[in-house]
């Protein structure tokens, strides 16, 4: 290759390296056990290393700024944060948003107390419309716990979100916040993904009981990215979670 050739494409080569290198993204992080929580001050759980091969592979760095989901929305909504994790994709949030390809599935569950018996050791299953429409012994009807802000897939959602249970919901913030509020027996049970109940489960404290919901398949999950973010970086995303799924 001729010196000047070679030193033209070195230049080249030097540009798309700075261009990657300048790739700083900011990613709005609450805590969620066992995924993305803080130990010794530190950013740990396996969200948190899955997303740093995925930034590392996209040729970027992630900067992680503590917030509710709600306001973390609202905030890559109006391109103050550059990106957030485990998102479900809708036509609301694509109105505002670009969106990866999956990077991995996830499945919800009903998590309820469990007064009596041994712990439960497999996963049972039910309707969340069958076990809503059972009243308390009371004859109340029941309370679900949802997270604010949350999607919970298209086919939950028709049930969680239909006006005529409005009185059987209660929003709170985060995950832990369910698990209290059940212990407290404001709530009958949660929605919650498997992982983070079955870790929730493991810890000890109020005894509860795990259900598939027979309405929801698993979900895909998405990086989730403000339109501000180039396109290229999004692709690149897309490029590392191919490589991840081709050599897991």
């Amino acid at each position: 290759m001729k010196p000047a050739l070679l030193a033209l494409c070195l230049t080249f080569a030097n540009v798309a390296v700075a261009e990657e290198s300048s790739c700083h993204l900011r990613v709005g992080w609450e805590e969620w056990f066992p995924l993305i929580y803080q130990q010794d001050e530190q950013l740990t759980g396996n969200e948190y290393e899955l997303l740093q091969q995925l930034a590392s592979g996209a040729g970027c760095s992630l900067e992680f700024v503590e917030m509710p989901w709600a306001r973390a929305l609202q905030l890559l909504k109006q391109g103050q944060l550059d990106m957030l994790y485990g998102a479900s994709r809708t036509a609301e949030r694509e109105a505002y948003a670009q969106f990866s390809q999956a990077y991995r599935q996830e499945q919800m569950v009903l998590v309820v107390r469990a007064t009596e018996g041994p712990r439960q050791q497999e996963l049972g299953r039910l309707s969340l419309v069958n076990w809503l429409a059972e009243p308390r012994p009371n004859g109340q009807p029941r309370v679900l716990g949802l997270i604010r802000g949350f999607y919970y897939g298209e086919a939950l959602e028709a049930i969680v979100r239909d006006p005529a249970a409005h009185t059987q919901r209660m929003e709170v913030r985060w995950d832990q916040q369910l698990h209290q509020v059940l212990s407290l027996g404001r709530i009958d049970g949660y929605l919650v993904e498997a992982s983070v109940a079955q870790a929730q489960q493991s810890v000890g404290g109020q005894p509860m009981q795990l259900f598939a919901v027979s309405e929801h398949p698993q979900e895909p999950m998405h990086l989730m990215f403000s339109r501000k973010v180039e396109e290229q970086v999004v692709e690149r995303f897309d490029e590392a979670i191919r490589q991840r799924a081709d050599n897991p």
